[in-house]
């Protein structure tokens, strides 16, 4: 069984906090608003409002396991070590197409996006739609190759430009906002508000992804629960207040009606610098949602690779640039390929959708059995939840998670016998790597119960 070598470089707090807000404020935040405020009228505010309680679910079990066990491609640790082999193997297993529909959705969504300015300046030439896709991806993917610091470096300078465009919407929106805008709170019924509910919960998914970055964060038991802290606290700022001045100054049903509302509101009532600023803002989101997953998913499947549950060539780290560089191209090759076939955004929406939720159910499984499975790392953790908010997180998580399975799985149906299949498949591949390891005299599922040593050290 091949041993692999640690990455050695690592980010402080301030990269690593720019890399969470930069991959939770996509283009889905100026994007998803408007025809959402559309179905359910001003009270796509309060939907909002209830998306965070999952999240609060998903940041408090981060809080948890990242200072218990800090380690790149946390996700997969703590599914293999706390929850049971076969589940970590999964996680990797469907975080792989996931990925894939993921950067086409943001890619094609990018698309849409750079169409509406397009048709809105008219001194910009019009671009074929796969032309920008391949012009967003592939940028990312070499600079995901040449390592996390340039990553952060990028990252630093995109995400500083997000939030001075959602600051330009955001303060002169406040001073023409029309109370009036935010009644009948919900004049399509609450039914519309569950479907919202839904769609805004999955840019917020982005704070998981923390928990990927471990080994190359400095100090990080104690510095994930801080980029946690001001990661969340400068993202739901920007993201409530935005969708806060965005319903108060534009009537919902107008707001229904527009590609891109946002920028539409921007440019009928503020200065065309302003507006700039918010064309600049959108762009940007997606351009950081693209790097950022990347950047933490390439850990993930870098990590299962270390393990050998899947083939050891993806934790292979780059000589020169210190990054998995295989993961990274694993990841990022085949959307190019599928582009030009790809199927509807919605369909890759529910698609990305179903893997996240599956990742936060595992995900609280994990947190419950963190006392009984590790006492020692549990009892102390630098911060430690007392054990009944401890399991009262975990099963929130777990209900959370399903319940949105459920609501998501009523949109597309097929997507979930489609990735009922893969699960099946993925078992057969499981077992036969099991097989094919025991026959060499190595024990993979003994080896997926025990932290590493590296790992072992920066939970000390």
């Amino acid at each position: 069984m091949t041993e692999h070598r640690l990455i050695n470089t690592e980010v402080g707090v301030l990269g690593a906090t720019v890399l969470i807000i930069g991959n939770v404020i996509g283009v889905s935040a100026f994007v998803l608003p408007g025809p959402l405020a559309g179905d359910v009228g001003p009270g796509v505010i309060f939907a909002l409002l209830l998306a965070l309680i999952p999240l609060l679910f998903g940041i408090l079990m981060s809080l948890q396991l990242g200072s218990a066990i800090p380690a790149a491609g946390g996700s997969y640790v703590y599914a293999s070590r706390l929850v049971g082999p076969f589940w970590g193997f999964l996680l990797p297993w469907i975080t792989i197409p996931g990925v894939w529909a993921g950067m086409l959705f943001i890619g094609f969504g990018f698309a849409e996006y750079a169409e509406f300015v397009s048709g809105t300046v008219g001194a910009v030439p019009e671009v074929p739609e796969l032309a920008l896709v391949y012009g967003l991806l592939i940028p990312f993917i070499i600079l995901n190759v040449l390592g996390i610091k340039m990553v952060a470096i990028i990252q630093f300078t995109m995400v500083s430009l997000i939030v001075v465009g959602m600051l330009a919407f955001i303060i002169p929106g406040a001073f023409v906002i029309d109370t009036a805008n935010y009644t009948p709170a919900f004049p399509e019924g609450a039914g519309a508000v569950i479907v919202a509910i839904v769609s805004l919960y999955f840019p917020l998914r982005g704070f998981r992804l923390v928990l990927e970055l471990g080994e190359e964060m400095k100090d990080p038991a104690k510095n994930i629960p801080r980029v946690l802290g001001l990661s969340a606290a400068i993202s739901l700022t920007l993201l409530i207040g935005l969708v806060v001045v965005l319903v108060g100054t534009t009537n919902w049903q107008a707001l229904g009606q527009m590609d891109a509302a946002v920028a539409q509101v921007s440019l009928d009532n503020f200065p065309a610098p302003l507006t700039g600023l918010v064309f600049v803002a959108a762009a940007m989101g997606a351009l950081t949602s693209i790097n950022m997953t990347y950047t933490a998913y390439s850990r993930l499947l870098m990590r299962a690779g270390r393990d050998n549950i899947i083939p050891g060539a993806l934790a292979r780290i780059h000589d020169r640039f210190e990054s998995p560089h295989v993961a990274v191209l694993v990841l990022g090759i085949p959307p190019l390929l599928i582009a030009p076939v790809s199927p509807g955004t919605v369909t890759l929406s529910v698609a990305l959708s179903l893997t996240i939720l599956f990742g936060l159910a595992v995900a609280g499984v994990a947190l419950w059995n963190l006392p009984s499975a590790f006492p020692q790392r549990y009892e102390y953790s630098l911060y430690k939840l007392p054990l009944w908010i401890l399991r009262f997180v975990a099963a929130g998580a777990v209900i959370s998670a399903g319940f949105l399975w459920i609501l998501v799985s009523t949109q597309l149906p097929a997507m979930v016998a489609v990735l009922a299949g893969w699960m099946v498949l993925g078992y057969g591949f499981y077992r036969a790597r099991l097989w094919w390891f025991n026959k060499r005299g190595v024990d993979l599922k003994a080896r997926m119960r025990r932290l590493h040593e590296n790992e072992q050290r920066a939970a000390d």
